[in-house]
């Protein structure tokens, strides 16, 4: 069946910037979309995907949705709208901000520029009241075809646009290159430094120059080269990975038959471009070769960070499928309709196709996995495959297939700041100030989207966990300036020690995405386990990497200055022989040491860090865990959903803290003990245990880290780090060597035993 009556007519222009009549009432529009309209059936389909069942039924009762009496819509007519933005108007302004700024003006903000966000091209359905729309609203999204040229947007497919990848991507590079200067061109005559050995495919389009494997820091070679970021796949071998025994033959030539398809459309996607030369994990890095590994894995910064452009095959769980196809099957097909103008000559400019939006911040199966992580945020230039739509960005913008732009994080280009310190042959002389900014800004940058994103990720191998994010970690040391102990900043170490896992938070539990991970997603906090279900020791109790979960730092801008200011802090290292810092020039030379050894095998070059102790001194106290339960007078600071809270405390996550008996003789001398402490039996409904606590002693919450750890947990120690924020850790003793292990975060509500808290005198803490 063709258009309906009601779509028979209906053009871009008709619908463009203004509310168009399209049916009588949303009962006319399903009818029509059940004949076989494909224009209804893809709004219908809309508006039942994006709002709730019973407010489409009530609407098509004539009713207002959410009403309790059902009343009546005064209105019962559905209307489109459209918001159009074409290449011509999106030019003109992206100009326009460009002389304004130049000028000292700010930009406008009537329309979008290429650098600040925009939806795209969009068609809006409602139907109600037209001046207060009760209203169910849709939004399918413009995307292109015959009339495309004029608009940014593309739908592309196998059977729709199959080409528009190569398209799409050659017009962003091409933008990039000549309009990005911060993102670096990588020119004949100023390429940056190439891998250790590259893939050459060859002199061009057509040549007969055999695919094969090429040393090229040996043979001095500077050019451009595409890198390619994906999944391997659970238990995947390739048919064709580099090995000690097959790289001579390699070295003469590769059969690109033979390879696997993620490998194949790699090279594809470089000749496209004219890019001569590929970068890919699995052949140019010795497989099975230990020594050849640790020296790649150390270089990714460069690997990733001087490609011209990388290849993220988000999309793609596995290897061997490829992943240029975009395969996923919308519930209504894109739907014509003309654009209703004529070109210069006269000629009918043809129709757009407009479809159901695309999936929103979720790239697929690669945005869970770690090592996927660094690459992203190392490379210059990223043509990414997400799930069902393509999209590009650089150090400037990020930009969709469906039209839609923001700006960048611009967290490479952060990081990259660095060098004006690392490069002594630099004019631009950085002072104190300067460096004490950059060194502010990166480590707000670890802490919160570096270690909050990475942390969550997944790996193969969990002993990758600090080797997945060196090159990350190199880049920060430049501006830092300070040792880097398993994952945590030396000349930030009292921060740093305060991390929470993201699951003490209240955050929702992971639920089953199969192989797409979502980014929101959050695990139950575990220690890492090997391939064969063993716990591994990856790194010290201290560090967030010695568990598999989400972290994070959790400080708003409010309290920042609390963590950064040195008089809050409520721990110190032991005064011992100072050690030289990195850099020579550095005004603070001297930094105290707050490792028992001076050095303690970490730092970002090292890519296995199990085990370091820290010595240091402060005021731990034996306290006792109790039961969670609620206590009317018990002030709870925990930043947790009561209902959530109550939950994660019948798991065991939670408990309450007091002073353990040893405690008792300080609390008298301050005044602080009850004049009657008689313990009061609370009995829990859980599970009918009965636990004796003191109400007036109990003064903190704990949460242990990982829910196995608390297995008859009773006595353990609180060691305060912060003042104000009045937080610190909750760790366990090993009576054979006096030696401290973290089990937890602990929060203090109670103010009254504080002088308590701050008491005795310091004594040496050993923490491994």
């Amino acid at each position: 069946m063709g258009p309906c009556s009601a779509c028979a007519s209906l053009t871009v222009e008709e619908i463009r910037d203004r509310m168009a009549f399209y049916h009588p009432n949303l009962r006319s529009l399903r009818d029509s979309a059940a004949a076989g309209c494909a224009m209804c059936h893809l709004c219908w389909t809309s508006l039942q995907q994006s709002n709730v069942a019973s407010d489409v039924e009530a609407v098509l009762a004539g009713k207002c949705p959410g009403s309790a009496d059902g009343q009546p819509l005064r209105d019962e007519r559905v209307w489109l709208t459209g918001s159009f933005q074409d290449n011509f108007r999106l030019h003109a302004a992206a100009e326009r901000d460009k002389a304004e700024q130049k000028a000292g003006k700010p930009a406008s903000p009537s329309i979008p520029s290429f650098t600040s966000p925009d939806r795209g091209s969009e068609v809006y359905i409602s139907c109600g009241n037209r001046e207060d729309p009760e209203t169910t609203v849709s939004e399918p999204f413009l995307s292109g075809t015959p009339a495309a040229h004029r608009f940014i947007e593309r739908y592309i497919s196998a059977d729709r646009n199959p080409r528009g990848h190569v398209e799409f991507a050659r017009a962003m590079v091409s933008v990039c290159k000549k309009r990005h200067p911060e993102c670096g061109d990588a020119s004949e005559d100023a390429s940056p430094e190439m891998p250790t050995r590259v893939v050459d495919l060859g002199a061009g389009p057509g040549s007969t120059t055999t695919t094969r494997l090429v040393n090229a820091r040996d043979r001095g070679l500077r050019e451009p080269y595409v890198a390619l970021s994906y999944c391997w796949g659970p238990g995947v071998h390739h048919t064709i990975e580099l090995r000690d025994a097959n790289y001579s033959k390699l070295l003469e030539s590769i059969d690109e038959t033979e390879l696997t398809a993620a490998h194949r459309e790699c090279m594809t996607i470089a000749r496209e471009f004219g890019i001569r030369y590929v970068w890919i994990d699995g052949l140019c890095i010795i497989q099975g070769n230990g020594a050849d590994w640790e020296y790649e894995s150390k270089r990714m910064d460069a690997v990733y960070g001087n490609a011209t452009l990388t290849v993220v095959a988000a999309r793609s769980p596995d290897s061997r499928q490829g992943f240029i196809t975009n395969q996923v099957s919308h519930a209504a097909p894109p739907a014509a309709i003309p654009l209703g103008r004529k070109d210069a000559d006269g000629k009918d400019m043809g129709n757009l196709f407009l479809c159901l939006p695309r999936k929103g911040g979720f790239s697929g199966p690669l945005n869970g996995r770690g090592w996927c992580f660094q690459e992203a945020v190392l490379s210059r230039r990223k043509l990414i495959f997400e799930v069902d739509r393509l999209a590009f960005s650089c150090q400037r913008l990020e930009r969709w297939e469906d039209g839609k732009a923001s700006q960048s994080e611009k967290l490479r280009a952060q990081l990259f700041q660095g060098f004006k310190l690392a490069d002594s042959t630099n004019s631009y002389v950085v002072d104190k100030e300067e460096r004490e900014r950059m060194r502010s800004e990166i480590l707000d940058l670890w802490y919160k989207p570096i270690l909050w994103d990475f942390s969550r990720r997944l790996l193969t191998n969990p002993y990758d966990i600090f080797a997945a994010m060196s090159g990350i970690a190199k880049l920060a040391q430049m501006s830092i300036r300070s040792r880097y102990l398993a994952g945590i900043w030396e000349v930030d170490m009292v921060r740093g020690l305060l991390w929470h896992t993201w699951f003490s938070f209240g955050t929702r539990p992971k639920r089953d995405f199969g192989t797409l991970i979502s980014p929101l997603a959050t695990i139950e906090p575990r220690r890492p386990t090997d391939r064969e279900g063993k716990p591994v020791i990856r790194a010290p109790s201290w560090s967030w990497a010695s568990l598999q979960g989400q972290v994070h730092e959790r400080s708003t801008p409010r309290d920042e200055y609390i963590l950064k200011d040195p008089s809050n802090y409520l721990i110190r290292p032991k005064p011992r022989p100072k050690q030289h810092s990195i850099d020579k020039h550095d005004d603070e030379s001297e930094t105290p040491s707050w490792t028992a050894l001076d050095n303690p095998n970490c730092g970002p070059d090292v890519l296995h860090m199990p085990y370091c102790e820290l010595r240091f001194l402060g005021r731990p106290k034996q306290v006792r865990c109790s039961k969670w339960t609620d206590i009317a007078s018990f002030p709870s600071k925990w930043e947790v959903p009561k209902h959530r809270k109550r939950s994660l405390a019948e798991q065991g996550y939670i408990v309450l803290l007091e002073p353990a008996k040893s405690e008792y003789s300080q609390l008298s001398e301050l005044g602080l003990l009850p004049i009657q402490d008689t313990p009061c039996v609370v009995s829990l409904a859980t599970d009918g245990e009965s636990t004796a606590i003191s109400p007036a002693l109990v003064f903190a919450e704990a949460f242990f880290d990982v829910l196995a750890d608390r297995a008859g947990v009773t006595e353990c120690w609180f060691l305060p780090l912060i003042k104000e924020k009045w937080k610190g850790l909750l760790l366990r003793k090993d009576p054979a060597d006096g030696k401290f292990r973290r089990l937890g975060m602990v929060s203090v509500s109670k103010k009254e035993l504080l002088p308590w808290v701050v008491s005795g005198p310091e004594e040496e803490i050993r923490l491994v």
